[in-house]
């Protein structure tokens, strides 16, 4: 029988909860600290070592879900790889700033190593040029080839002092490691030295029942994140490098809404503390969250659950799971004063990037928002 698809609308308003036909925005400024880059020419020499089909969110993806995935990367290419389009949509989105960070599938942590730092290099150089088109609307968020340590440390520090990037971005786990891997831990020092914002985006989590339904997103990629998290905390990393200042997106997962299992667990069992000595949500507390959830309840338990200060307004612009109305979302939330909407649509994230909030021009006014 055939499915009703009359409610789709791709790269519109979500349909996790009610829009207003009018909202307000804040003052200060709005920033967007979860948006995405493609940089065109990096992917087909990783393919001849990595071939697609070898990845888990296509190996195990319907041909549905495959052609819908093919069409969304041909339909948005401007917005995936330029800048124009991308200043258009944020003045649309009510965002002044967005940290643009590369395509989760171009951290390409299955390489060979001498190939996966010169595709992170050509990826950073890009998000370098596109940030020099508008440096008043953009900042970078850059990658780092994590599947060889020293090569990481190496462009890491090429992107923070030459590039001025602002912060990174990593995937959720690093081939067969788990980002707790004793090997990442002079990764996890010099992050906390140099006290830049890691933004935690996962790949997919997939297996073979996650083929229908685009399950590979929907639940593969929390599921990915809510791993890792849990990597994190439970061999020590987050307790061993307390500074560390990690986003995890798309609200942090099944993780930040089920985190008592944790407390529970560790306070049944000695596997489950072997390497912490203070409860699991105690670390996952150091953590900020994205406001890419959709619904404003879940965005609301979120902002009473760790706090207004650990909340960044994020879109995951410009794929159709992104949020297109983030500054409407956190503006909708009842019970919350104008500085914690402040805090949350711009000034967190400002913070976490050291950014002068001076510095940079804001959206132009649309007919939904003033």
């Amino acid at each position: 029988m055939a499915g009703n698809v009359a409610n789709i609308d791709p790269y519109g308003s979500s349909a996790g909860r009610e829009h207003p036909g009018h909202y307000k925005r804040p003052d200060t400024l709005i920033v967007d600290i979860h948006g995405h880059i493609m940089t065109e020419g990096v992917d087909e020499e990783v393919r001849k070592h990595v071939p697609a089909m070898s990845l888990d969110a296509v190996k195990y993806a319907s041909p549905l879900t495959r052609e819908l995935n093919k069409k969304q990367n041909e339909d948005r290419h401007e917005e995936l790889v330029g800048v124009t389009k991308r200043l258009a949509d944020m003045d649309k989105m009510c965002v002044d700033v967005m940290a643009i960070s590369p395509q989760p599938g171009q951290m390409h942590y299955d390489a060979p190593d001498a190939l996966g730092q010169e595709t992170a290099q050509k990826v950073n150089d890009n998000i370098a040029r596109s940030v020099s088109e508008a440096p008043d609307r953009l900042v970078g968020l850059g990658t780092v080839p994590l599947q060889n340590t020293n090569m990481a440390l190496e462009e890491l520090g090429r992107l923070i002092n030459e590039l001025g990037f602002k912060g990174i971005q990593i995937g959720a786990q690093i081939g067969q490691d788990e980002l707790s891997a004793e090997r990442l831990e002079p990764f996890w020092s010099k992050c906390e030295e140099l006290d830049i914002p890691i933004l935690l985006h996962p790949t997919s989590f997939a297996s073979e029942r996650f083929g229908a339904h685009y399950l590979t997103n929907i639940i593969g990629n929390p599921l990915d994140t809510t791993v890792a998290i849990h990597y994190l905390i439970f061999d020590g990393v987050l307790a061993r490098y307390p500074g560390l200042k990690i986003v995890a997106v798309h609200g942090g997962a099944f993780v930040a809404a089920y985190s008592a299992r944790m407390d529970h667990a560790w306070g049944q069992r000695e596997d489950c503390c072997l390497n912490i000595d203070q409860p699991p949500t105690s670390y996952l507390k150091n953590l900020y969250f994205d406001t890419t959830v959709f619904s404003t309840d879940q965005l609301d338990y979120l902002a009473r659950q760790y706090g207004t200060d650990r909340i960044v307004l994020g879109t995951d612009y410009p794929f159709d799971m992104a949020d297109y109305d983030p500054t409407e979302h956190i503006m909708g939330l009842d019970g919350y004063s104008a500085a914690d909407k402040e805090s949350m649509c711009g000034l967190n994230s400002a913070g976490l990037l050291k950014i002068d909030v001076n510095n940079f021009a804001r959206a132009k006014p649309q007919e939904n928002w003033s």
